[in-house]
């Protein structure tokens, strides 16, 4: 993809209205002292990646990294995303989400469900999230900052050709939307509207998944987070979505 594509696609979204205001101070993760000055000059896109970081960073991981996430380091190492819960980490800063996330990792490593490959491979509208291969978050590299329960990765496991699956790996989800490279997925989060994140088929099947993590949870806990929300003047669909956002710190 040409650095003109990427350019006209992040411009579009960067003018586009937003259902969540960015507040860097509220940003849990700062990998990159990077993101935070070109935040601090109203921007959302840093500077071109250098060869040498690129050579430097495949020979620290010791992979050859898929083509299109190196086009667009090479249009923009990192990229803002204010309103999808997560950003593109500078390249010097991206490591395996085993190192970065460790127990993140090992709890959904507990579920040992394998989904066949019948279930696996199907991309695009018609994948069911729930159906991911948990064993591939081991060796999975994380490219994004990972402060809300919301974390983007490339699967070495996956390829086609030289390109790495790519994921959407969320609290938002029942499990993982997967892309074929990291091209579809960069495509899809910088289209997606609020709407496109969280169906209501989807909510039932994260409601289903996090029963057990439920009673774990003090219940008086749950009463003030659903009190407070009912006091805010949320409807039920409002409450059930930021209910989950604000679980989400206690599982990870």
């Amino acid at each position: 993809m040409k650095k003109t594509d990427w350019n006209r696609l992040v411009q579009e979204y960067k003018v586009k209205p937003k259902e969540y205001t960015m507040e860097y101070a509220n940003w849990i993760e700062p990998y990159s002292k990077e993101l935070a000055e070109v935040y601090e000059k109203g921007e959302i896109i840093n500077k071109p990646i250098n060869e040498k970081v690129i050579t430097e960073v495949e020979a620290k991981l010791n992979v050859t990294l898929p083509p299109s996430y190196i086009e667009f380091l090479k249009y923009s190492n990192g990229l803002l995303l204010p309103d999808t819960f997560t950003n593109l980490l500078p390249l010097e800063s991206v490591d395996w989400f085993y190192t970065l996330n460790q127990e993140w990792v090992d709890i959904w490593g507990e579920d040992e469900v394998e989904s066949s490959d019948e279930q696996y491979f199907i991309y695009g509208k018609e994948q069911d999230t729930v159906w991911m291969r948990n064993r591939y978050l081991k060796t999975a590299l994380q490219i994004s900052d990972s402060t809300e329960g919301d974390v983007l990765l490339l699967n070495p496991e996956i390829k086609f050709g030289e390109e790495w699956e790519a994921w959407w790996f969320s609290n938002s989800l029942p499990g993982a939307l997967r892309f074929k490279s990291f091209k579809e997925l960069l495509q899809y989060l910088l289209t997606l509207t609020y709407d496109d994140m969280v169906t209501e088929e989807e909510l039932d099947k994260i409601a289903q998944k996090d029963k057990e993590f439920l009673k774990k949870i003090p219940h008086n806990i749950l009463d003030n987070i659903v009190s407070g929300m009912k006091a805010k003047g949320l409807t039920d669909k409002e409450i059930g979505e930021a209910f989950h956002k604000e679980l989400s710190q206690y599982f990870f």
